[in-house]
This record gives structure tokens, C-alpha cells and sequence, in this order.
């Protein structure tokens, strides 16, 4: 076996030289850089479009796919929030750690307020908002 520094340069022609391969190609062509500045937005939040319509995507798809174990799950969430009701059991959030996840500023939140905290964030994200329902709704048509 020959080694590229055991050839003459001389013997070299343009077909031995290493091209970029498709894959590395794609890589150069979808740098997060160049995209958010062809469309004029910023790089991280081109980044989070894209990752929430993703996360919406999968959502979307697996909830189609295996919606027997969703309206299960669903079941043990309603049978959850009725013990509590009945003082049976008690489930409490911490919302200072969710609202830390979701990048919001820290707010008292009583127990029934949790949709507002949803709302909130979705007029703060509502690009990602609206990225993560369009990646949902794709996910449970191609399924």
C-alpha cells in the first residue's frame, strides 16, 4: 500500500485530491450562521425554531402512533388530579425550577394558575410556540 506522502507530487492529478464528500458538503452549506443571516434573524433562535419543531414533530408523531398508551397515560393523569381533589394524595410543582426551564422571570404562582405560566410563555417564545404546533400538527399527519 502506498502512502499519499511516498507519491510524487507530480504524479498526483486532480482525481486522486480528496473531495468533500456529500455529507461534509451538507454540513458547509447548513451552517446555522449563514442561514440566520440569509433569513435575518438571530443564530439561537433560528436554533430553538428548529428544535421545537422538532420536539413537535416527535410529539406529534409518537401520539399518533401509540395513542393507546396516550389515552392511557391521559387516564392515569385524571385519576391522579381526582384523588387529589378528594385529599387522597398531594402533587405539588416547583415553579421556580419551571419557570427557571422555560427562561421566564420568577412569579407566585398559586396552585390553580398554571395555565397562565403556559400563556406566558408562549407570548415570550412565539416563534418556538408556533414552530413546536406546526411541527405537532406535520407529526400526527405523517403518521
Amino acid at each position: 500500500m502506498v502512502n499519499e506522502g511516498q507519491i510524487p507530487s507530480s504524479a498526483l492529478n486532480e482525481s486522486y485530491v480528496a473531495k468533500p464528500t456529500l455529507i461534509e458538503s451538507i454540513k458547509n452549506a447548513m451552517q446555522p450562521e449563514a442561514i440566520a443571516n440569509k433569513i435575518g434573524m438571530d443564530k439561537n433562535m433560528l436554533i430553538d425554531i428548529t428544535l421545537y419543531g422538532a420536539i413537535g414533530f416527535i410529539i406529534g408523531f409518537l401520539l399518533k402512533k401509540y395513542s393507546e398508551y396516550f389515552i392511557s397515560l391521559l387516564l392515569l393523569i385524571i385519576a391522579i388530579v381526582i384523588l387529589q381533589q378528594f385529599d387522597y394524595i398531594s402533587v405539588s410543582l416547583n415553579t421556580a425550577k419551571i419557570q427557571e426551564l422555560f427562561g421566564m422571570e420568577p412569579m407566585t404562582i398559586a396552585n390553580d394558575k398554571y395555565g397562565v405560566m403556559l400563556l406566558e410563555w408562549i407570548r415570550a417564545n412565539v416563534a418556538g410556540s408556533v414552530s413546536l404546533l406546526v411541527g405537532f400538527l406535520i407529526g400526527l399527519k405523517v403518521a
